[in-house]
């Protein structure tokens, strides 16, 4: 786990105000984002779900951002186009099937915690590998949003640049 910053990304997005117990509801949205930026051959990376607000309780409304990266902006009628601006996150890999991704969460948050590190209110997961038939071989990079400018890990720490390992 060490923290990256990463740089603008210009997306096609879906954005929706959603409930932990309703995310499953939202996979077609997936299969319509890949559709249309496919069909323009504008992709530009993997798959991003973007959490903004969620603390983990399965009844708390918070809004999820479903995005494609593409290479240009295009006219999209049933999208957003749309740039996301500078992240800066603490990284963490998850390779397996998506049901386990609580747990990793649940990792990343308790060592942010020991470590005193301020996070943000928005929280990624990026979709490196999808393997539908064979669940063990997804590969995810879950990123929680960590306050800029606070990337000591330990008080009295001289200034770093990154990355930090925690």
């Amino acid at each position: 786990m060490h923290i990256k910053t990463y740089p603008p990304l210009t997306v096609l997005s879906s954005i929706h105000q959603t409930t932990i117990s309703q995310i499953h509801e939202f996979g077609p949205v997936m299969a319509e984002l890949y559709a249309e930026a496919g069909r323009k051959s504008f992709i530009n990376g993997p798959l991003h779900w973007i959490y903004y607000g969620m603390d983990g309780n399965p009844d708390t409304t918070f809004t999820l951002e479903i995005a494609i990266p593409i290479r240009k902006a295009f006219h999209s009628a049933r999208f957003q186009v749309k740039e996301l601006d500078f992240f800066k996150a603490i990284t963490f890999p998850h390779e397996g099937p998506w049901e386990q991704l609580p747990g990793s969460h649940a990792q990343i948050m308790e060592r942010l915690a020991e470590h005193h590190i301020p996070v943000t209110n928005e929280c990624r997961e990026v979709f490196l590998n999808i393997n539908f038939a064979e669940p063990e071989k997804n590969m995810t990079e879950i990123q929680i949003g960590v306050s800029p400018g606070k990337t000591q890990n330990r008080p009295g720490a001289q200034k770093r640049l990154l990355p930090v390992y925690i």
